[in-house]
């Protein structure tokens, strides 16, 4: 009979110690998916940055504040989803221009340049960009993007929702009671007796991620076609037409940039 009960005791022993395992597991696994949420998005932050100093550089070539409004305003694109901070910098030029024999054929491909500089950046920031995996021949590998950082973060909130519901730290003392009656002591050590237990369980429980706290914005595709990038050429004869002398100037600003 001792010999069963030691039996006993050692199976309880051993599956109280899986429980252990598996709860203090899923917990630290959250704890390190919420960190490498904080640091994703810090690399994404990064790349917002840089859309930023993208709509700056078009904002430039629109000739100010007015002229970016119409940019938009003819894009039939709201123009609030592109509003940036102040202060912010404008981006270099990635590219220049071809050769052109009028000033106005000049400014429309400047501002073509910045406008699909802005574009390029969105798409790698909102769907990343498949490069070469170094530690794996042939294997391809997509960089950091909103897309993606938003299936992990919804992904980790069912995380969070079934540890807190299926694996609270009550359930745990409830099952570890149920093998060993020895257990109720400790449950009473834990300070889990009756209605405290929801003040523990509620203590411990993860909360959820408010996945727009992290102030990353969802920007919209940008049209590419040459049918949908027809505005593009009427706003800067447009604004070549208005603005002549102020359009030279920034051209002449714009190759001694080179």
């Amino acid at each position: 009979m001792a010999d069963f009960k030691d039996l006993s005791n050692a199976l309880a022993d051993e599956v109280l110690n899986d429980i252990a395992d598996t709860f203090f597991s899923a917990r630290k696994d959250i704890d390190d998916s919420l960190e490498y949420l904080d640091t994703l998005s810090k690399q994404l932050l990064e790349k917002v940055d840089g859309i930023f100093k993208s709509c700056a550089l078009l904002q430039k070539v629109c000739l100010g504040e007015d002229g970016y409004k119409k940019f938009w305003e003819l894009a039939e694109i709201n123009r609030n989803i592109f509003k940036f901070p102040k202060q912010t910098e404008c981006s270099r030029f990635e590219d220049t221009p071809t050769f052109s024999l009028t000033s106005k054929s000049e400014y429309t491909k400047w501002v073509s340049l910045a406008y699909h500089q802005l574009a390029s950046r969105i798409e790698v920031y909102m769907n990343g960009v498949f490069t070469d995996d170094g530690s794996h021949h042939g294997r391809k590998m997509r960089s950091v993007n909103f897309m993606d950082f938003n299936l992990f973060a919804e992904e980790v909130n069912r995380k969070i929702d079934k540890v807190n519901n299926n694996t609270s730290p009550s359930n745990v003392l409830k099952f570890a009671k149920s093998l060993d009656h020895e257990a109720v002591e400790k449950e009473k050590i834990a300070g889990c007796v009756g209605p405290e237990c929801a003040v523990i369980d509620g203590q411990m429980a993860f909360k959820p991620i408010n996945i727009g706290g992290f102030g990353l914005p969802d920007f919209p595709e940008l049209p590419n076609d040459d049918a949908s990038l027809s505005f593009l050429s009427d706003f800067c004869a447009k604004m070549y037409a208005e603005n002549k002398i102020q359009v030279k100037e920034l051209l002449k600003e714009l190759r001694e940039s080179l």
